[in-house]
């Protein structure tokens, strides 16, 4: 990921350029830390002769601590203390108390990760004024600022990319244009969702795996219901994986409805 800028907003919008920073600019990022892939927690299982028994992974959320040089222009009759009181307005900024770290190429914010301001460290006497700031994130993942609308070409064998690096979850709306007992998608990992239902013409389906908005649900004559319960047991919450993801389907009797996901990132 190219950017040039790092961006603060908080009570105030804040700019940190990295790349080509121009005299004028009253804050100059000098260094970050923080933004390659947090650190991740393995659950693994001991057995009894066959080593261990990979159960799962929990990435920590992560931190961010920018460096900022403070450049005051004296020829205004601003002062180093007049920044900082700026960037002051980043640990109480909004009644959440959040800021949203952006990160920027010109102007196009390409990433952003909500954080909590826990430390601002100031050294006031210094040459070279500076203020390291830091953030706690409530995400491991840097994500991106919009959602990818997708079109698969195919029905019996979709296929999805995920632009991303780090996992994602998606949207998926399907329009039934016969009657099924029951669906399938299948990734070809060989993990499925089964849908255990009986599928009447016209009836539209919406499949949820994104983390706090997983549901399934269908629509008939503008009546929407939860049925969750149909899925079977042995079924799994897909999550796109980086690159290509390909998928089945037991049948093709449907058009596609709205596809989406937002991609997410384990770092710069």
């Amino acid at each position: 990921m190219r950017f040039t800028k790092l961006r603060y907003n908080g009570l105030t919008v804040v700019d940190f350029p990295i790349v080509g920073a121009k005299p004028q600019d009253v804050y100059i990022c000098k260094s970050v830390d923080g933004l390659g892939p947090p650190e991740i927690d393995i659950a693994m299982a001991n057995t009894l002769n066959a080593g261990g028994f990979y159960q799962g992974r929990h990435p920590h959320n992560r931190q961010i601590v920018a460096l900022i040089g403070l450049n005051p222009n004296f020829s205004t009759g601003m002062t180093a203390a007049d920044l900082r009181e700026t960037l002051y307005g980043l640990l109480t900024p909004d009644i959440d108390d959040s800021i949203n770290v952006q990160f920027v190429d010109d102007e196009d914010v390409l990433a952003s990760t909500r954080s909590y301001v826990s430390k601002m460290e100031i050294n006031p006497f210094a040459d070279t004024p500076e203020v390291q700031i830091t953030s706690d994130c409530d995400s491991p993942y840097l994500i991106a600022p919009d959602e990818l609308f997708l079109s698969p070409e195919s029905k019996p064998s979709p296929v999805i990319e995920n632009v991303g690096t780090a996992p994602a979850g998606f949207h998926m709306e399907v329009h039934f244009t016969s009657d099924l007992s029951g669906w399938i998608l299948q990734h070809s990992s060989g993990r499925k969702m089964q849908f255990d239902y009986e599928f009447l013409t016209g009836d539209d389906l919406t499949i949820d795996t994104r983390p706090g908005h997983r549901g399934i649900f269908v629509t008939r004559v503008g009546v929407t219901t939860n049925i969750i319960w149909s899925l079977s047991s042995d079924s799994t919450w897909f999550m796109l994986h980086g690159g290509v993801n390909n998928f089945s389907t037991s049948s093709s009797a449907f058009d596609w409805g709205d596809v989406f996901y937002l991609p997410q990132f384990w770092g710069i």
